[in-house]
């Protein structure tokens, strides 16, 4: 239910009048500094072969450009992944939580190093997870494996590129 997890950030996104951008199309070079104030702005810091080889497809496809970025993979056994990123500077865990509720999915609070976060999963699709952590704002990876299987493990590879982003991030 990509389709839902992306309207319930773009409501939040609505509401809280987010305006920000995403270049047209990430640079799979240099990763930025983690002294940039944006460094988690527009489709974020991980390179697409970065988020390939966390997915462990060959590559990744940038589908989408706005605050909300969108990736699609095709696994090298078959099947296909699509990503979701999302760094909104003015929202927090709490409105990301009444969304999240508000569309049934199962929350589940974790931290990451030092950030408060939470697991989301659609309880109608065992192959649909993401990790939100409160940063400078909120940070989201949504994994959705398109064939609605949990293998391999979405929650994982959302984890893992949170780890990642937060590497990048300093911390």
């Amino acid at each position: 239910m990509l389709t839902k997890t992306i309207a319930a950030m773009a409501v939040a996104v609505a509401t809280l009048g987010v305006v920000t951008g995403c270049s047209s199309h990430q640079q799979d070079t240099a990763v930025r500094s983690a002294d940039d104030p944006d460094l988690l702005a527009g489709c974020g810091p991980l390179p697409d072969q970065v988020i390939a080889t966390t997915l462990q497809v060959p590559s990744v496809h940038q589908q989408s450009a706005p605050t909300i970025c969108n990736w699609i993979g095709d696994y090298p056994s078959g099947g296909t992944v699509g990503l979701t990123y999302a760094w909104l500077r003015n929202d927090n865990l709490m409105t990301e939580t009444k969304v999240a509720g508000d569309f049934g999915y199962q929350i589940e609070r974790v931290v990451i190093k030092h950030f408060a976060g939470m697991y989301v999963r659609d309880p109608n699709d065992p192959g649909s997870c993401a990790v939100t952590i409160s940063d400078t704002g909120i940070v989201t990876w949504w994994v959705h494996n398109r064939s609605h299987t949990a293998q391999p493990d979405p929650c994982a590879a959302a984890m893992s590129l949170m780890q990642a982003t937060l590497a990048i991030d300093g911390v």
